[in-house]
């Protein structure tokens, strides 16, 4: 194996379209999937690969710190693509303290463990990457006539869950600003496909 990536909430909606396009894709590389299998994840999207030798499935909370530090250990991970989060509006407005723990202290818990991982090797950062997935909606709404968002829109957010996914957007840019671990933040809009 040349790669060890971690795909987090790789059993959801668009994360098990990002493991089954690495998996099959990238044989050389090991994909480790990290989902909590919560109402958005489900095992049977991932039926076509489980079986595939550079697949593997890791059934973690990444708000357990202790149990995310040993992942990253036992598979050497050197790449993150972290999609895991509550997601949905309504949602957050019923529960906001999920959202909370799930979408700030998970990602806090991913960004600390590839920090002290990485920072342990003697690489260090060379090499690594911190891939975190968010939403457009940390930038609030748009009036008409406003034109589009840009990456230099500043923040606004007007939910529980955009509130979440900003406070999660300021840790991951704090630890490239602190502490040098490298990292790109998408905002992503909408997503969609087709089911089989």
């Amino acid at each position: 194996m040349t790669r060890n990536l971690l795909v987090t909430g790789g059993s959801g909606f668009i994360g098990s379209h990002v493991v089954r396009l690495f998996v099959k894709k990238y044989p050389d590389y090991r994909i480790v999937n990290m989902d909590c299998l919560t109402y958005a994840g489900n095992p049977e999207n991932l039926r076509d690969v489980e079986h595939c030798s550079n697949y593997v499935f890791e059934r973690v909370d990444i708000c357990d710190f202790d149990a995310v530090t040993a992942v990253f250990r036992k598979y050497a991970i050197d790449g993150v693509i972290h999609l895991a989060a509550e997601s949905h509006v309504d949602r957050s407005i019923r529960d906001p303290f999920v959202f909370a723990r799930t979408n700030v202290l998970g990602t806090l818990s991913l960004l600390q463990a590839a920090r002290a991982e990485w920072e342990a090797r003697p690489e260090k950062f060379e090499g690594k990457r911190f891939y975190h997935i968010s939403t457009d909606e940390v930038y609030g709404a748009l009036a008409p006539g406003d034109g589009c968002f840009t990456e230099t829109t500043p923040y606004a957010p007007h939910s529980p869950y955009s509130a979440s996914k900003a406070s999660s957007d300021h840790f991951v840019r704090a630890y490239l600003d602190t502490y040098g671990l490298p990292t790109i933040i998408t905002n992503y809009n909408n997503n969609y496909a087709q089911t089989k």
